[in-house]
């Protein structure tokens, strides 16, 4: 049974990706699920002397961020209704817990080898993006916007090009949920428009590609 009230075994696992505050663990025994592991107190590492005090005076803040990520999935898994597959993020199934700390399901992104799906910035810094790729990419933009997603990190390694059933599409797997304690940008979809704008001109920057802001969309460089 998927999800138990028993601890999921992780000794022996290393993890394939490791963050400040969660590592992220294949879920064993299913290969198309991932587990991000709150990482523990004498295990974690921040160069920011603000974040390191706010976690030792609030430890629960460290929980914070991926509550706004379950928040923010929700409500567009919600929106989508009977159309949940077009999400532009990766599902976040749950909490567990493992040998390691609490931890949060999440879906796995597969290309089309098998393997984790490849980053955007892994695509765009091999040569300049045109054709199918960069017309999937200006999907994945226009969902973004249509579907009022607030995104506080959309950046080239959060984004990547993978398959959920058979279709490639690009997915935001992290940096998604409102950060603010006003949530300024969930009540005001022009304050978010000009986050999200802003934040892909500088994809477009960093990847060779020129950002519209008036068609919200990206054309070859």
């Amino acid at each position: 049974m998927l999800f138990t009230a028993t601890p999921i075994d992780l000794s022996g696992h290393q993890p394939i990706a490791n963050g400040t505050v969660r590592s992220v663990y294949e879920f064993p025994g299913h290969p198309d699920l991932l587990i991000k592991v709150f990482t523990r107190a004498e295990d974690r590492v921040s160069h920011r002397a603000g974040k390191r005090l706010a976690w030792k005076l609030f430890p629960d803040a460290r929980y914070r961020s991926t509550l706004k990520e379950i928040e923010c999935e929700l409500r567009v898994s919600l929106k989508l209704g009977a159309d949940i597959e077009a999400s532009p993020l990766s599902r976040m199934l749950g909490v567990v817990q493992t040998s390691r700390g609490a931890g949060v399901v999440v879906e796995r992104i597969n290309g089309p080898d098998g393997g984790l799906a490849q980053k955007l910035s892994q695509l765009s810094g091999k040569k300049p993006m045109t054709g199918k790729l960069l017309e999937d990419l200006n999907i994945f933009v226009s969902k973004m916007f249509d579907l009022h997603i607030v995104a506080r990190d959309v950046k080239r390694s959060n984004i990547v090009y993978g398959q959920r059933g058979t279709a490639p599409a690009f997915f935001l797997i992290d940096g998604y949920g409102e950060r603010n304690l006003i949530p300024l940008r969930s009540l005001s979809r022009h304050l978010n428009d000009r986050s999200l704008s802003q934040q892909f001109g500088i994809i477009a920057q960093k990847s060779g590609l020129t950002w519209h802001p008036d068609t919200r969309r990206f054309s070859g460089g």
